[in-house]
């Protein structure tokens, strides 16, 4: 398979260099990726400047990565766009740390996914648990047996998979759990701060309150040590049109 590579962390990230190397041993891949770090940019999309793709060396080497200037979407659209011909599958991850619930509206990682899937691409959106994951060749095993349910169970326009997988070695995987999204709660209160010349500013609250009581989630399956899997549309009639039971059932 053509296989297009994005995330949300940077192209230098350790989730991306993952799968450049694991899949670039059985498919062709590119990969492009901001520049820095992009989290939390959603569908934002740069409007006003310019857009600056540099190629960048990849050991071992794929069919081609750059370093965009521009939020996850820039990336997706600019690869679709001018960069990457006609792939045939849209991967945007491994995402460090995981995107549950809510989450996913805030996402750059389920971001450049949906918007992939809004042109025409098959897509996943692949997330590893924790901030500083270590065990990232359990996600990339993960990624590998996706794109398999991908070949058999491909999307209607517009929807895409997100997988969210526990930062466990691949033995201690519990199995698969197609699942809805948990409501993640934030705390509200930003932190507020004086500079130096007594003029108040603001840092975003870190933390999150705890999840609703559902355990049929993908936060709660997580925890437990699944593999979540979530179909995703902007378009929720769609959301019932993918039955994985058949996929997964057997594992859990």
């Amino acid at each position: 398979m053509r296989i297009l590579l994005v995330n949300d962390d940077g192209i230098n990230a350790e989730g991306i260099r993952t799968l450049m190397r694991t899949l670039s041993k059985e498919h062709e891949v590119f990969a492009a990726a901001p520049d820095r770090q992009r989290s939390a940019a959603s569908m934002a999309m740069t409007l006003d400047t310019p857009l600056r793709a540099v190629p960048v060396p990849v050991d071992p080497p794929v069919a081609g990565a750059y370093a965009v200037d521009g939020t996850p979407v820039d990336c997706a659209r600019l690869a679709l766009g001018n960069l990457v011909q006609e792939p045939d599958l849209v991967i945007s991850g491994i995402n460090h740390g995981p995107n549950l619930g809510s989450d996913t509206l805030y996402s750059g990682t389920c971001g450049a996914a949906q918007q992939a899937a809004i042109l025409y691409r098959q897509a996943i959106a692949m997330s590893l648990d924790h901030r500083n994951p270590t065990h990232f060749e359990t996600a990339a095993a993960v990624t590998m047996r996706m794109i398999d349910v991908i070949k058999k169970h491909p999307l209607p326009f517009g929807m895409f998979y997100n997988v969210n997988v526990p930062d466990l070695p691949i033995a201690e995987i519990r199995g698969y759990k197609v699942t809805h999204l948990a409501y993640v709660r934030y705390n509200g209160v930003y932190e507020k701060r004086e500079d130096p010349l007594g003029k108040p500013y603001y840092w975003v609250p870190r933390g999150k309150l705890p999840c609703e009581a559902d355990e049929d989630t993908d936060y709660a399956w997580m925890k437990k040590g699944y593999v979540t899997v979530t179909p995703m549309s902007f378009d929720s009639a769609k959301l019932d049109a993918v039955d994985l039971k058949e996929e997964f059932g057997g594992e859990a």
